[in-house]
């Protein structure tokens, strides 16, 4: 086995990290049991008064499912295909934002009466909200002036005391009361109402009335509002929110779902208006020009007395006919495309839906235009939800004036296609006309004024057949846009607050609060607070601990002295024997980092320990700068050592105090007068000198040195020593310290270093239930044997 001195010897290495102890680990943490109590208990009071605070809301859903339109049965008729153009494509997503919208909300608590709200006193924290059939009491509302809640100092919240059936007394906010009877009208900042009783009520009792602003109460209920969808391969939404009044938040989801519907359905009719205005506007037109012929025809064949036509008149005609059919035709098409074209040249500031292209059978128009109708109704539709600078609203902006000049090149291309095709047939058909001139004139002119009486007909009734097409789509749009799958249900039980979610994190934060702090507090605190810092950082042996002394009496140790502090001088004692095994007269130093880690005490009760095994010992205050040990007595002494370093007449036995309290071979020799110059003085070959006299007397020098940390004086009486102790103290010393006194191993400036542990906590201690233990058993043999003395 090494020996102690061996230990001491070996040249500094690297300590090997040792162990977690556990234990140490838990009784340090456990130290501040009390702050673990106090958060325990603050945030178990805190979530019992925020549940008693917060008014518990009821969570209330729906489920709704988005209709297709390519599923409908109008769109799978095949009558109706061309319609497909009056139809409005939608997505998922588009319509949970839609429904999401304050807009729509605020559409759909319109015309519900939320205007006023109705409280009763829940506890003594909170008040609880009342709705329908519980409300004993009805505010009529003759004016209500929204305008007015723009102004920050408005009382909007009033309690109502009912005295009696017929009288009760008002008060607002600031406590200002007066009485009124029910139905007398009343005048407030926001309008002008009065308020009735619709039911019995007890007497007395208090009803609170709360005054919403209409402007923030579609946005309250629009934030908490939440549209999920369900499945991404199913166009089915999932509503729902919270309300502290399950019947009122029912009501408010059905209407939106209700208003929703609405919206939709206004949105999907508006391009089938805009087609049939347009064919009206048309057909008036048509109309007069068909009238106006048909006066023309009536009126020529009066004045010619014409019944009918000749033979050779029909059999020109027949041929002549075939290509004026043709012409009108190509005019019906010139006519469409230059309405079409105005229609869109005219919407300067606006985007307004195309009609349909009529009778051009152009495939690119047709989807030009289909695909300018889809834009501006998607525009439309975000326009219900955003402003007009939207950076969305801006490029569908770009997007329709990019696909109106595609439409208009496109017209202009075919209007020229059709042009020349005309003037081909144009030519034709007037060599046959050329031919005709041998019918006679007046029939001739009559067969003109009838084919243009026949190109006019013909215009009206297509214009008529397309109005029907119209017409009826615009009745198929009517059809709701969703179908309710599970209508606005509200919980039995209220969601929020969640009671075991506010404990849980009462709980969490009232113990993991104090222990983070307390872990904040020992990474900061860079303090040695257990032995485990000490020997984690350094392999200089630890002489032992000393644990805290709270007597005032300095001596700890005294002949017969059981106590755990005394108990563990005695342990450094014999530490101290197996350090220094050979040396019959053993000279210790004693120092430390810095002032006030207990050195002092250390040397004088190190000397009383040495003394009680009959050794002659000697404490030097070797302290030059801040001398405590005859202090820390109550004592004083005339010579000491400066005054022996700097006379030659004095002698130790002129040096040496006695005292009562301490063993009588046990001696103090004082610092003595403080000197100028103290590092000079521990320079002196007298120290030398004085220290080998001492050996001739004494068997135990002790040497009470200045904290080496903060002057070299402990280095220059080093080279006299045998061993140094080095003092280190709980919770006062710096951990970086132990990096100091490595280095002064390391570069040998001090002999022998050990460390001595000092103000250890008794419960962490080694050894303090032993000894406490000891001296109980010891007082009850002292009572048994008092009471047998007795007996």
């Amino acid at each position: 086995m090494m020996k102690m001195s061996d230990m001491l010897m070996d040249d500094f290495q690297p300590q090997e990290v040792e162990k977690t102890d556990y234990k140490y680990l838990i009784m340090k943490y456990l130290r501040f049991w009390y702050l673990y109590l106090i958060g325990m208990i603050c945030c178990i009071g805190l979530a019992y008064t925020y549940l008693q605070y917060a008014t518990p809301e009821y969570p209330i859903g729906a489920s709704i499912l988005i209709n297709s339109n390519k599923g409908t049965d109008f769109s799978q008729n095949a009558i109706y295909s061309e319609l497909e153009t009056y139809q409005s494509v939608k997505t998922v997503e588009n319509e949970a934002e839609v429904l999401s919208s304050v807009s729509l909300m605020h559409e759909a608590i319109r015309n519900l009466d939320l205007n006023v709200s109705y409280f009763v006193k829940d506890n003594f924290f909170r008040d609880k909200e009342i709705f329908g059939a519980q409300v004993p009491i009805k505010v009529e509302l003759d004016r209500y002036d929204s305008t007015a809640f723009f102004d920050k100092d408005l009382l909007t919240r009033f309690k109502v005391h009912v005295l009696d059936s017929i009288n009760f007394r008002l008060e607002d906010e600031e406590e200002r009361t007066s009485s009124h009877q029910f139905g007398e009208e009343l005048a407030f900042p926001f309008g002008e109402l009065s308020i009735e009783r619709v039911q019995e009520v007890e007497y007395p009792s208090t009803i609170i009335i709360n005054f919403n602003n209409p402007y923030a109460l579609p946005g309250r209920y629009s934030s908490k509002l939440d549209v999920m969808i369900v499945n991404k391969l199913a166009s089915v939404l999932r509503l729902s929110f919270t309300d502290p009044v399950p019947q009122k938040g029912m009501l408010v989801m059905n209407k939106l779902i209700e208003a929703y519907n609405k919206e939709a359905m206004l949105n999907k009719n508006q391009t089938a208006k805009n087609t049939i205005d347009f064919i009206n506007k048309q057909l008036d037109s048509v109309t007069t020009e068909l009238r106006e012929i048909e006066s023309l025809v009536e009126n020529y064949k009066k004045e010619n007395k014409i019944t009918e036509l000749s033979s050779d008149a029909l059999q020109y005609a027949e041929t002549f006919n075939q290509g004026k059919e043709q012409l009108a035709d190509y005019s019906i098409q010139l006519d469409v495309l230059t309405s079409i074209e105005n229609y869109l040249t005219s919407q300067d500031e606006g985007y307004q839906a195309v009609p349909s292209s009529l009778n051009i059978m152009d495939q690119t128009l047709m989807s030009n235009i289909s695909q300018f109708n889809e834009l501006q109704r998607e525009r439309e539709r975000m326009l219900r939800t955003t402003q007009p600078g939207n950076p969305l609203v801006l490029e569908k902006d770009q997007q329709l004036s990019s696909m109106r000049r595609n439409i208009l090149e496109n017209i202009k291309n075919i209007k020229s296609s059709v042009e020349i095709a005309r003037d081909n047939l144009l030519a034709r058909t007037t060599d046959v006309e050329i031919q005709s001139g041998k019918v006679p004139e007046i029939e001739r002119e009559l067969l003109e004024i009838n084919r243009q009486q026949a190109i006019k007909q013909d215009h009206y009734q297509y214009l008529v057949k397309k109005r029907e097409e119209a017409s009826m789509s615009l009745a198929a749009t009517t059809v709701s846009n969703s179908r309710v799958i599970d209508p606005a249900m509200a919980g039995s039980q209220p969601s929020k607050p969640n009671k075991m979610l506010v404990l849980g994190f009462a709980l969490f934060f009232g113990f993991g609060g104090p222990l983070g702090l307390v872990f904040i507090y020992y990474q900061l605190n860079t303090q040695i607070k257990i032995k485990k810092d000490v020997t984690s950082k350094t392999n200089i042996s630890i002489l032992g601990e000393i644990s805290h002394h709270d007597e005032k009496v300095p001596i700890a140790i005294s002949k017969g002295v059981r106590t755990p502090v005394a108990e563990q001088f005695r342990l450094i004692r014999t530490n101290l024997q197996f350090a220094l095994p050979n040396k019959d007269k053993k000279v210790i130093l004693v120092t430390s980092s810095s002032s006030g880690e207990g050195k002092t005490f250390f040397s004088l009760n190190l000397g009383v320990s040495m003394s009680l095994t009959d050794k002659k010992v000697v404490v030097l205050e070797f302290d030059l700068r801040k001398p405590l040990l005859l202090e820390y007595l109550g004592m004083t002494s005339d010579n000491g050592i400066t005054d022996y370093l700097q006379n030659e007449s004095l002698t130790i036995s002129d040096l040496i105090v006695k005292n009562d309290k301490l063993p009588a071979n046990l001696d103090l020799i004082g610092c003595g007068t403080l000197p100028d110059d103290p590092s000079e003085l521990m320079l002196l070959p007298k120290v030398g000198y004085f220290i080998d006299k001492l050996q001739e007397i004494y068997d135990v020098i002790i040497i009470d040195s200045a904290p080496v940390g903060q002057v070299a004086d402990a280095f220059s009486l080093s080279k006299f020593s045998d061993i140094t102790t080095y003092i280190m103290r709980y919770n006062y010393t710096k951990s970086d310290t132990i990096s100091f006194i490595n280095e002064n191993k390391r570069e040998k400036k001090l002999k022998n270093p050990v460390i001595v542990l000092n103000d250890a906590n008794t419960k962490l201690s080694y050894g303090y239930d032993y000894y406490q233990k000891g001296d109980i058993k010891k007082k009850k043999r002292a009572v048994y044997k008092k009471m047998a003395k007795k007996v």
